[in-house]
Parts: structure tokens; C-alpha cells; sequence
């Protein structure tokens, strides 16, 4: 550290040795200097924001982002090589370093900055610049403080177009459910429209709804000119009427495409460019975001457009507050019962063998009455979460090993998501299904169902003994790599 300072007090190097110091500050911290040091490194940085090199007055800056000890003077001249700068594109990085800092007594010239700003005429040589500088400005607290109040959606009784993401097997169960609301599958899911959109959001097996603007179903590939229909009359009429609230709508753009590179361009064009042609309508804060724009590569010279909000109302899997490694995804879940409903016993008595955190019990829940239901698992952690996620009074969860598991009574149904295979693991876990079908005809009653997913049905199928069979198979993924089954004893099959 020592020989960048001199380097800089001696005039050599100075924009280089800036740049070290700040990834000095970037790997190690403040912990690795002495107050001393800290306080040397706040007057060098502050001395350099007057350097006629741009590119030094902008690792100035940077470095006084980067210290947190900074004072009231250090802010003031920040403020002040703010308020001087000429050069474009170091301006948003004295706001960057503001962030973070005590700059309340200057917040009335930033306020009035961003406001400048937003109605400052750009072209294709300032837009980058003025779109990074009004970033930075609307990230510091207290400049965009509406943004803070919060917003809810109202659009249930709209006339909606939206795309249920489903997964692809599970397309049919989702349709029929549907009745007769028009509806129309379609890579990706099942696009529905409908002005009774509660009626659909209790459906289980739906994992995204993509709202779909009709008057503006694709944007351009340039996101300036993407980011001018997302801050257009279109979109901001069709919002209006499904989102209630004041303020700053916070959003998010979520860009699908191949090219990783495009990706971060588009996104920072597009975002920069809707905040500002928004006028602080729409606020771009990818951690605490109310909507996403989903935009999605196509065929075509254009991308698809899509939006989710997050304020949606969505109370189907609220009780799964704790998961654990391997936990089924509670829409497979929900697949697997709604699949097995013809199968199930009413009022019946239910056990699952490696319940996990309990999202296979809770689906059953859900999907009729049951009188008892049992879960088990040797992981103790996951029998824990399973109490906190399933708090039936009919319903225990016992941590013990299945094969050493014992009860006084006969199960109607098996349910479970079997444990799956680990890289290696395959003589184990072809001895976990033998041992669990030899299991199987100590609790399971002769005219009772075993709903069971795999993620290995290959070696499910034939680890199934003589006298049991497949009643039923529901494909869960691609490639063969998860499936549903209906089994039975061949009698009853």
C-alpha cells in the first residue's frame, strides 16, 4: 500500500496506484489498514478529485466508496466534484460513492438533479451516461422515497391473458381442470384468458403466471427502443388497471437468451432507459422488486413480453415455511396426488416412508380426507421442519429408520418421493429400493394404493416385485429421469 501512496503523492502512476488501492480496499477491507492508514487514504483520494485526468478524478471517487470512515468534509467534496464535473462518464461514479454515506444535507440539490435529468434531451452519444447517472442517483436512499411505499395487485376480475407455466406433463391435468374458460396449450404452458382469475390461481400444479399485454405481445430488440414501450402508454394503461398503490413501481427485468454477454447489456440498457423515459414511475431494483418484465428470445427479429407480480395473490404452498436437500417441489407434489386422486382411500391412513420436510403429507392433505397420517425419516433435521410445516392434529412425524419402523396398525396408502441417487451411489440405492419393496407388506394394506415418485425410474420399475405392478406412470421430466407410479397388488390392481 505504502508504495501506491508514493507513487501518488510523487505524481507517478497516479491512476494506476488508484486502482490497486481500491482493490486493495475490495479484497481486504478497512481491517487491513490502520486507522492511521484509513484517514491518509481519505485526504489522498480527496486531493485527487481536483486532478485534471478524468480517469483519476473517477478512482478518487471510487475510493472514497470504498472507505466507510469518510466523514462530513469527504462527502462536501464529493458533493462539490459532483456539482463541478464536465465530463460525463465519471459523474454517477461521485454518486456511487455516495452511497451508504451521511449526505442528507445535500439532498435537496441531488432531488433536484434527478429531476433535471429526467427531462434532459438525450441522443445516442449522452443516453448511456445520463441513464447511469439517474441509476445512481435513484439507488441513494431518500431521493426516490415514494419507491418505498408499497403496491397491490387488484387485476383478479380483469380481462386477462395469461400463460400458466406448467410442466409439460402435467399440461392435461391442468386443462381439464380448467372446465370451460377458454384455454389454449402452448410451448411453455397453457395460456388462458379469463376474467375469474381466482377460480384458476388455486389450481396446484402451476409454477409462473405470465401476464400477457395484448396490444404489445413482442418489443424490439434494441432496448432503447424495448424500454420505450415498457415506459409507454400501452403497458402503463394495462398496469394502472392491476396494480393499486403510490409511488415508484419497483420492477425487475428478467431476460431469457443464450448469450450471457447480450444478457448484462440488454438488461443495464433497458432498465437505465425505462427509469428515465418513465420519469421515476418505474424504478428498477432487482432485490425487492413488485413485477418482473419477462423478456424471451424468439425465432424473430423480436422478444416476447411478458409480466409477473409479485403481489399476486398465491397462498397455495404457504405452509411450506422449511425445506431440506431434496425436498420435492411442492407443484410435483401436488402432480403426483392429483394424479393418484382415483386411487385414494377416503378417510384413509397414510404413511410416508422418507417424508423429508412433509410436502408429500401436506399434498395429500390437500387433496382429500385423511384419518392418520405418519411420517417418517432417519434425518432429524428434516423431521423438525416437517412439525413446523404440517401441523395437523391427525398427523405425527417420527425420526427413525423406515426398515426399523414399526406400528400397530395397517396403512390404506404409501405415499412417497423416494430418496434419490447421488453421484456413486447406485449399488446404495438399488439396495434402498429392494429393501423398502420387502418393507412394503408390513404396512401396506393388501387393498391399499403405494404412491411413489422416482427419480430413477428405470430402477424402480424393476425393483417392483412379482406380486405387486404399475397401475398407473406419470412422466414428471425429460429424458425419463422422474416419474409418478400407481402400485398396487396385482389382485387388486
Amino acid at each position: 500500500m505504502n508504495r501506491y501512496i508514493d507513487n501518488i503523492n510523487n505524481g507517478r502512476e497516479v491512476r494506476e496506484s488508484l486502482a490497486s488501492l481500491c482493490g486493495l480496499l475490495r479484497t481486504k477491507g478497512e481491517t487491513a489498514f490502520s486507522s492511521d492508514d484509513a484517514e491518509a487514504l481519505v485526504v489522498l483520494a480527496c486531493n485527487n478529485l481536483k486532478s485534471a485526468d478524468p480517469k483519476v478524478r473517477k478512482n478518487a471517487s471510487k475510493l472514497l466508496g470504498l472507505m466507510n470512515g469518510t466523514g462530513e468534509e469527504a462527502v462536501d467534496q464529493l458533493v462539490e466534484a459532483y456539482r463541478n464535473e464536465q465530463t460525463r462518464f465519471v459523474k454517477s461514479t461521485y454518486l456511487e460513492a455516495l452511497a451508504g454515506k451521511d449526505f442528507a444535507k445535500h439532498l435537496p440539490y441531488l432531488k433536484q438533479c434527478l429531476e433535471e435529468l429526467r427531462n434532459t434531451s438525450v441522443n445516442e452519444e449522452n443516453r448511456k451516461h445520463i441513464n447511469e447517472e439517474i441509476a445512481a442517483l435513484s439507488k441513494l436512499p431518500g431521493l426516490t422515497e415514494d419507491s418505498e411505499k408499497s403496491h397491490r395487485f387488484a387485476g383478479y376480475n380483469e380481462d386477462n391473458t395469461v400463460l400458466f407455466v406448467t410442466n409439460p406433463y402435467y399440461r392435461e391435468m391442468f386443462t381439464d381442470s380448467l372446465g370451460a374458460i377458454r384455454k389454449k396449450v402452448v410451448n411453455g404452458g397453457v395460456v388462458v384468458r379469463t376474467a375469474e382469475l381466482s377460480k384458476i390461481l388455486s389450481n396446484r400444479i402451476w409454477r409462473e403466471a405470465v401476464f400477457r399485454v395484448p396490444e404489445v405481445l413482442t418489443v424490439p430488440e434494441d432496448p432503447y427502443e424495448a424500454a420505450a414501450i415498457l415506459a409507454g402508454e400501452a403497458v402503463g394503461d394495462y398496469m394502472a388497471k392491476r396494480i393499486k398503490g403510490d409511488g415508484a413501481l419497483r420492477y425487475r427485468v428478467d431476460f431469457r437468451c443464450h448469450d450471457e454477454e447480450l444478457k448484462k447489456r440488454f438488461v443495464k440498457r433497458i432498465s437505465q432507459e425505462t427509469d428515465r423515459l418513465s420519469g421515476g414511475k418505474l424504478l428498477n431494483d432487482p432485490g425487492d422488486y413488485e413485477i418482473t418484465f419477462r423478456i424471451s428470445e424468439t425465432s424473430l427479429k423480436t422478444y416476447r413480453l411478458g409480466i409477473l407480480f409479485a403481489g399476486m395473490r398465491d397462498d397455495r404452498f404457504t405452509y411450506r415455511k422449511e425445506t431440506v436437500a431434496g425436498s420435492i417441489h411442492p407443484t410435483d407434489a401436488a402432480a403426483a396426488m392429483d394424479f393418484a386422486k382415483p386411487y385414494l382411500t377416503v378417510d384413509a391412513q397414510v404413511l410416508d416412508p422418507f417424508c423429508g420436510a412433509g410436502t408429500m403429507i401436506a399434498e395429500r392433505i390437500k387433496a382429500g380426507k385423511i384419518r392418520t397420517a405418519f411420517g417418517v425419516d432417519t434425518f432429524g433435521t428434516a423431521i423438525e421442519k416437517a412439525r413446523i410445516n404440517v401441523t395437523a392434529s391427525n398427523v405425527w412425524f417420527v425420526h427413525r429408520d423406515f426398515y426399523d419402523y414399526r406400528q400397530d396398525h395397517m396403512f390404506d396408502e404409501i405415499i412417497t418421493n423416494m430418496p434419490f441417487r447421488e453421484e456413486g451411489g447406485s449399488d446404495e440405492i438399488a439396495l434402498l429400493y429392494r429393501r423398502f419393496f420387502r418393507k412394503l407388506p408390513e404396512h401396506l394394506r393388501r387393498n391399499g394404493t403405494l404412491v411413489m415418485v422416482s427419480h430413477d425410474p428405470k430402477l424402480a420399475e424393476t425393483s417392483i416385485p412379482s406380486d405387486m405392478t404399475i397401475v398407473k406412470k406419470l412422466p414428471m421430466r425429460d429424458r425419463g429421469e422422474m416419474a409418478a407410479y400407481i402400485i398396487r397388488f396385482r389382485e387388486l390392481a
